[in-house]
């Protein structure tokens, strides 16, 4: 896969289009919050706390971000080591977007696919490194409506990037995953409200989401991806 502008931006809105899921969406004003050891209260009233909090969902956003971009190198040396498979690669990549697809959609339940795997870490003080930390942990989870998008980029980046490539694509979708939890960082204590109304459409987004990866797929099973990309 060629890298160009549209390819970027296809990255970027994935990475948005995570943050905008169901299951991470309504979570994140009180998850920063917890990274930062203050409570909603505390950020509503004094501008330290909101600072605060800003500082440490920069430090998740950049751990998350080192960990993705990981992620995608490891995914492209796959791809590189087993490019004489190619057409297989592509078809079990095909295979691969269909489920992720179907399990965004919640057209069919793929029982594995359709549960949280976390790393989880235990309590602790408020600290930069922690929040680092957490956001690695975040980055290596799974969740059943943002974790298919990442690994629909990371099936993409196996069977079609460069090594190079793979890290930047799966680095600007860390970007667009994390543009949007730093804006909610910056303003935590006006972000409810919007963020209450992004909410309504957040499965429909999943839905449109899904609907992209099986058609993708189909175009990976076909061939046609190759005479596109």
């Amino acid at each position: 896969m060629s890298l160009t502008f549209l390819s970027l931006l296809a990255a970027f809105g994935a990475g948005v289009l995570s943050f905008l899921s169901p299951c991470v969406l309504p979570l994140v004003p009180g998850y920063l919050s917890y990274l930062a050891g203050v409570s909603l209260e505390e950020v509503q009233s004094q501008a330290s706390a909101r600072w605060r909090v800003s500082q440490h969902a920069f430090w998740f956003v950049l751990g998350c971000a080192l960990l993705l971009t990981l992620l995608g190198t490891a995914a492209a040396l796959v791809g590189h080591a087993l490019s004489t498979y190619q057409q297989v690669l592509e078809r079990i990549g095909g295979l691969l977007l269909i489920l992720f697809g179907i399990t965004l959609t919640r057209l069919l339940p793929v029982p594995w696919l359709s549960r949280d795997h976390r790393i989880q870490m235990k309590p602790g003080d408020s600290a930069w490194w922690r929040s680092g930390l957490v956001g690695i942990a975040f980055g290596a989870s799974w969740s059943a409506c943002a974790g298919p998008l990442l690994g629909a980029i990371l099936v993409l980046t196996a069977v079609r990037s460069p090594l190079l490539q793979g890290s930047l694509v799966m680095l600007v979708f860390a970007i667009g995953q994390g543009v949007p939890f730093l804006l909610v960082g910056l303003l935590v204590d006006r972000a409810g409200t919007f963020l209450r109304r992004i909410r309504r459409a957040t499965a429909l987004l999943s839905s449109v989401g899904g609907a992209i990866l099986i058609l993708l797929g189909i175009f990976l099973l076909t061939g046609l991806f190759s005479n596109y990309g």
